[in-house]
């Protein structure tokens, strides 16, 4: 597949330029798929050329102009499965991701925070015929992001920790239309690091103070009751869960 986009530029920055035309990106995506009633499979690979993105062209934060360009380039590759084990189905998939950005205030082309470049999925889910229950669990994993440090000269240098997560759940079926539900988040309690916080100016020894962005909570547990109001009484929730 091949094709080009546009995109207008955010408001808040055409508030300061409205002359700022579209931001455009050019794909080029080669995709292999294979389908079956309980298998698929689906692996790709892409290159993206970014050209027109907005950026500032001085240290006027009002000098706008379509003078920013990038590049993203990767693969991704899926498999699921339901055939092999019975009563089991899963499914596993991996993407890896090269992209540099030179847009907005960046000094120069470089990796922006919300890219990672390298992302596992591992999801498992087991029907226990016997009890009429399904136990199910998943593992998550992302590479560190690039993160600002001003302590740091060279620009977005950082990196966060990993960010790892196994989580479980458990399906019982008391009647066919009612599963209750439960499930809980970072069974291994991983402080998994989102970020940082930089104080806005150095304290005595010329450093910047920071903290640290994480989760919320180390665990979330969750426990629900799910109904199926219809004619067929064997339709539920299951497969969703």
């Amino acid at each position: 597949a091949y094709g080009t986009f546009r995109q207008s530029a955010k408001n808040e920055l055409v508030r300061y330029n409205n002359q700022l035309g579209p931001e455009r990106a050019e794909h080029f995506i080669l995709n292999y798929q294979i389908l079956t009633d309980r298998r698929t499979f689906r692996v790709e690979a892409y290159y993206k050329n970014y050209k027109d993105l907005v950026k500032y062209v001085s240290s006027n934060p009002t000098d706008l102009a379509n003078a920013g360009n990038g590049y993203a380039k990767g693969f991704e590759f899926f498999w699921r499965d339901n055939q092999t084990i019975k009563y089991a189905d899963y499914w596993v998939s991996y993407s890896y991701l090269d992209t540099e950005r030179d847009y907005l205030n960046y000094p120069h082309a470089a990796i922006p925070s919300f890219a990672s470049k390298h992302n596992f999925s591992f999801v498992y889910k087991h029907f226990i015929k016997d009890i009429k229950s399904q136990i199910g669990f998943t593992y998550s994993y992302s590479s560190g992001r690039t993160h600002f440090n001003p302590n740091n000269e060279n620009f977005l240098s950082d990196k966060t920790p990993s960010y790892q997560d196994l989580s479980l759940n458990v399906s019982y079926l008391p009647k066919s239309w009612i599963i209750v539900y439960v499930s809980c988040t970072n069974l291994l309690g991983r402080e998994n690091i989102f970020g940082y916080e930089h104080a806005s100016s150095p304290n005595g020894d010329g450093q910047f103070a920071s903290r640290a962005i994480r989760q919320p909570a180390t665990r979330f547990a969750f426990l629900g009751l799910l109904i199926t109001i219809s004619k067929n009484k064997s339709v539920n929730q299951l497969p969703n869960l």
